[in-house]
């Protein structure tokens, strides 16, 4: 790549386009949904990617990821129960936030899950931010290198990894806490109440490469006009 088709992508990545919190859930919904997700299932992630990207910026990244990996058929993900924890396998190779969804759910009820081959990200964050809300668990998210917390208080932590034992497969482990580690606290349910808040009044900026992405798949979901025929 010369100098100047590099100076040319490296502007393209910094463009930005502001656009309400209402247009990045609608968009992810109907993106989801033209890619094949179920109206419950796009419904779901299309609330977890807008937290992300308003609170993170990591939403439509994400977006384009799951938009990519829509499992043909209804194939379920298959647990392998081991020595203290389980393994979640994915035979319909789903995205990151789709199979990871249901393995953080079963963690929080049966105990350590393993997902082989996933690493974490911001996305999946905040996906456990909402699961730990909802089940009343504090979660430990780690994959070897970066470790999260997720409280049911709402607070978001991250640490370095703990030294504590891991399974021998490689992936990113869930693991449900007694007790909240100390550590940096990247955000809480009060702080995001109020960027919430200031997103709406403001919009939020978006990368305009991701953001145009979005919009094209989104275009291919269309919903009938009742009104035809009467």
């Amino acid at each position: 790549m010369t100098a100047a088709r590099a100076e040319r992508v490296a502007a393209a990545e910094t463009v930005r386009t502001r656009v309400s919190v209402r247009e990045i859930h609608e968009v992810s919904l109907r993106a989801l949904r033209a890619s094949g997700l179920s109206s419950g299932e796009a419904e779901y992630l299309a609330e977890v990617i807008a937290s992300a990207e308003v609170h993170e910026g990591a939403g439509l990244d994400a977006l384009a990821t799951e938009t990519a990996r829509i499992p043909a058929g209804r194939v379920g993900l298959r647990l392998e129960h081991c020595d203290g924890y389980a393994v979640a396998h994915d035979p319909a190779s789903r995205g990151p936030l789709q199979a990871f969804v249901p393995a953080c759910e079963t963690a929080a009820v049966v105990g350590t899950v393993v997902v082989p081959g996933m690493t974490g990200s911001p996305v999946l964050d905040w996906a456990a931010l909402d699961i730990a809300e909802r089940s009343g668990r504090v979660l430990s998210l780690s994959d070897g290198g970066e470790r999260t917390v997720v409280t049911p208080s709402g607070d978001l932590l991250r640490l370095p990894a703990a030294a504590e034992p891991r399974p021998p497969v490689v992936g990113l482990v869930v693991r449900p806490l007694r007790e909240v580690p100390d550590g940096p606290v990247i955000s809480t349910a009060a702080e995001r109440k109020q960027r919430h808040r200031e997103a709406v009044a403001h919009g939020v900026s978006v990368k305009t490469p991701l953001w145009t992405l979005a919009y094209s798949i989104a275009c291919g979901f269309l919903i009938p006009d009742h009104r035809e025929g009467r």
